[in-house]
């Protein structure tokens, strides 16, 4: 073997364990890619399980903000109708108490008209 063969193997064996090494990283690298593609995947699909979630959200508050308006409604008019119920309650108060009235005084006067035929 001369000198030139001895200083040229090791550098192509060098030269082939560096290719090897390199052959097994690209693979790793390609494993890894692999990886982050399927990743990227599920999160995907988690963003478009979140995106119907909020639609789903929406709705729902739609329904509720319409529930609400009802709500606020009926009790708009059962507010009317209490008012309304409430003056007829207090009206016949006034004339109950006006009748009340009118039976004491005469009643006072038939007393003093009774107190008078006794006396007299």
């Amino acid at each position: 073997m001369n000198s030139d063969e001895a200083q040229t193997k090791p550098t192509l064996e060098t030269i082939l364990e560096r290719i090897n090494e390199l052959k097994r990283d690209v693979g790793e690298t390609r494993t890894d890619i692999r990886e982050v593609r399927t990743d990227i995947r599920e999160v995907r699909t988690d963003i478009g399980d979140v995106r119907t979630d909020v639609g789903d959200v929406r709705t729902d508050v739609g329904e509720i903000k319409t529930d609400v308006a009802g709500l606020r409604n009926e009790f708009q008019l059962f507010r009317g109708e209490m008012e309304i119920r409430i003056d007829r309650i207090e009206g016949m108060t006034n004339k109950t108490r006006s009748e009340m009235l009118e039976l004491r005084a005469d009643f006072r006067e038939w007393k003093a008209q009774l107190n008078g035929l006794i006396e007299g």
